[in-house]
């Protein structure tokens, strides 16, 4: 029991995308709840702090079509799940998600227009 909840703390592996996939479909109300609070524009430049699956990150990404969207979860398996789930949107360089912490953002505040933390 204690290996299927550390998942939900830090998915990784197989386990890992199954439950990334519960996540994105427990929070989606949440989640599109806070992404219409954000208010995207075309030009806003998005940091999303722990996008898990990547369900928040394509529906930014989707509205802020002129600007950019960047994103860091802790878990290596989320940023797999993540890319897949925005491939076009990585190779046209629009989307840039990678493993990292809240705690030591890659990324000056400055960089960005709108924050958002997936639930």
């Amino acid at each position: 029991m204690n290996y299927m909840v550390s998942q939900f703390a830090q998915p990784r592996g197989l386990i890992g995308r199954l439950v990334g996939r519960i996540m994105a479909y427990e929070n989606r109300e949440r989640n599109a709840w806070a992404v219409s609070l954000l208010k995207v524009q075309e030009a806003d430049r998005v940091l999303e702090i722990g996008f898990g699956p990547g369900w928040t990150i394509e529906h930014l990404a989707a509205l802020a079509t002129g600007g950019f969207v960047a994103g860091v979860d802790h878990s290596q398996t989320m940023v797999r799940l993540a890319t897949e789930r925005n491939a076009a949107a990585v190779r046209e360089g629009r989307v840039t998600l990678q493993r990292g912490s809240a705690l030591a953002l890659p990324y000056e505040a400055e960089s960005f227009t709108k924050f958002s933390r997936s639930a």
